[in-house]
């Protein structure tokens, strides 16, 4: 890599760190146009908050009695959701990491696996389809996603088929490095992933974590890392309420205390 190049690399890898600018910027239509789905599709639930008041708990749509299992990718050091999920409502969780060695909780109605979540079964991996084939015997229950694994979720939802993806009831989900929306070829692959999901799921609620800032360019502000929660479009009549959407949401709370919290930007919700 000559000097050249390699300075144009180092300025790009800082603007987008910084929220600046960054290389094959998509036309401003492009990005407004995902952000207009994303508003479609964003509709006012009954929500309820499982798992604690910082990171680690989200909120979902009030129909837990209608769940039997919890999928949970990604556990690292904290059980405060799936733990909550088997004290209130009896619901099993399979929970799965590789970098840990063991549920941080100690509860016969959690299963842990040293997995990581992937596109493919092998070695220290496992395809989230296989893994879900694999731990229950009756798919007709009612079945719950909460995946937060540092980026590995792109992996997942590109293999995923739309079918397998419409089990769950709910999906709760963290997306991670969303500053690259600026980047013209990864807004269309997060736009196709967005596309398969809204074929059987509707947006129930958005949260930033703040754990990593926004970017902004252009006059479009987006936040680094979101937690997306989504229902399945054949129970948004059921649990719908007439309350307009309003963000943050009263449940909300800070991943991070001693940080600042940040609003989700309007042109994210607001119609």
């Amino acid at each position: 890599m000559n000097i050249k190049t390699s300075f144009k690399k180092f300025f790009q890898n800082f603007a987008l760190r910084s929220g600046l600018v960054v290389n094959r910027i998509p036309p401003n239509e492009h990005l407004e146009k995902f952000l207009d789905r994303f508003k479609e599709k964003y509709k006012s639930i009954d929500m309820v908050r499982i798992g604690g008041d910082d990171d680690g708990g989200y909120l979902i749509p009030n129909n837990l009695d209608s769940v039997n299992y919890c999928f949970s990718p990604g556990v690292d050091y904290t059980a405060s959701f799936e733990s909550e999920l088997s004290k209130k409502y009896n619901i099993k969780s399979f929970m799965a990491d590789a970098s840990v060695t063991s549920s941080p909780v100690a509860d016969d109605n959690l299963v842990f696996i040293k997995k990581f979540l992937g596109s493919k079964t092998g070695d220290d991996f496992i395809t989230l389809s296989d893994w879900m084939n694999n731990s229950i015997v009756d798919d007709n229950q009612g079945k719950l996603l909460q995946m937060d694994i540092e980026g590995g979720e792109y992996d997942v939802l590109s293999y995923e088929s739309s079918e397998t993806l419409a089990k769950f009831s709910t999906m709760v989900i963290e997306f991670h490095g969303l500053q690259n929306m600026f980047d013209r070829h990864f807004l269309k692959f997060i736009t196709a992933i967005f596309e398969k999901i809204y074929v059987n799921f509707s947006i129930c609620h958005v949260h930033p974590n703040n754990c990593s800032g926004i970017a902004s360019y252009n006059g479009i502000d987006i936040p680094r890392v979101i937690e997306v929660t989504f229902i399945r479009n054949d129970l948004v009549n059921v649990h719908s309420i007439d309350i307009p959407i309003s963000l943050p949401h009263p449940l909300d709370q800070s991943n991070i205390q001693n940080i600042s919290e940040i609003v989700m930007p309007e042109i994210w919700w607001k119609k």
